[in-house]
């Protein structure tokens, strides 16, 4: 596994080792060691650009599952190296299962794709966005790329929030706000959930949410009673300027992809209590 550190990769973690797997884990640094090893995976030194590590690793693992992400190691790092990056580790890992039955699981977000302009909810099939946050879809092409060559391949997209990110933008700015009327609805999961879908080992792509209903009124409102703290709407100019324009677009956008793919052909089923509840009760970090 690569990041296994990191939230989502401690929390799948937690429960493979539950299911009898032994973990193994890419690891840059002593102290990422340490953690890891507090955790239960086993270190590996080796980073995403060390490609023979990821090849011999990968060739004796029942399931590959890369949640690392090149550019969150270096805020100067440039996005299109950090694309190239991890097309090159998915490759690398991809070498060692051709042919093989054995699952590579890769991550990406709902927000790779667009909203449906009549509301409804969006589907694995559905264009990816003209005018994306980022080119994270890339990456995720990329992986699927690897299907065509004897890779059983998972793309799991999980509903992204940004809950904990607004929270302590909240705190810092003593507000909680929201874009206008703060309708727009987004796609939300649990990490234990999350989680459990990551260990579930089929190929295809398949939205990892519970809910799609949420909007971001709800979230901030949430958020300011959580936090002690008053809430208010902004215009987007007026976001934008306070937060900065991706945020300010990640907070308006519209994002509601469907799980039925999930739980149709895998089984899978959410049951972890919703977002504005998990805030409320100050477990908001489970989001």
């Amino acid at each position: 596994m690569t990041g296994a550190s990191g939230y989502i990769g401690s929390m799948i973690t937690e429960f493979a080792i539950e299911e009898g797997y032994d973990v193994y884990s890419l690891s840059r640094t002593e102290k990422s060691d340490a953690k890891l090893t507090s955790l239960g995976p086993v270190p590996v030194r080796g980073e995403l650009s060390s490609l023979d590590v990821l090849r011999r690793e990968s060739s004796q693992a029942q399931i590959v599952l890369h949640l690392a992400d090149a550019w969150g190691f270096s805020t100067g790092m440039d996005y299109q190296e950090a694309l190239r990056i991890d097309a090159a580790a998915v490759d690398a890992m991809g070498e060692s299962l051709h042919g093989t039955g054995k699952p590579l699981v890769v991550t990406s977000g709902t927000l790779v794709v667009g909203p449906d302009p009549t509301g409804a909810e969006t589907t694995e099939s559905t264009p990816p966005w003209q005018t994306p946050l980022n080119d994270r879809i890339r990456a995720e092409q990329n992986a699927l790329q690897m299907c065509e060559k004897g890779v059983q391949l998972c793309a799991i997209r999980r509903g992204e929030s940004g809950i904990r990110l607004f929270m302590q933008m909240s705190v810092n700015n003593g507000e909680v706000i929201y874009v206008n009327d703060g309708g727009t609805r987004t796609s939300t999961v649990h990490s234990d959930d999350a989680a459990r879908l990551f260990l579930a080992k089929a190929g295809d792509d398949f939205n990892g949410t519970s809910s799609t209903d949420v909007t971001a009124r709800q979230m901030a409102e949430a958020m300011g009673s959580a936090l002690n703290l008053s809430v208010r709407s902004l215009t987007f100019e007026e976001t934008a300027s306070k937060i900065g324009e991706l945020l300010a677009t990640f907070l308006s956008a519209e994002n509601r992809a469907s799980n039925a793919k999930a739980i149709r052909e895998l089984g899978w089923q959410p049951r972890e209590p919703g977002i504005p509840e998990v805030i409320r009760t100050g477990q908001a970090a489970n989001y």
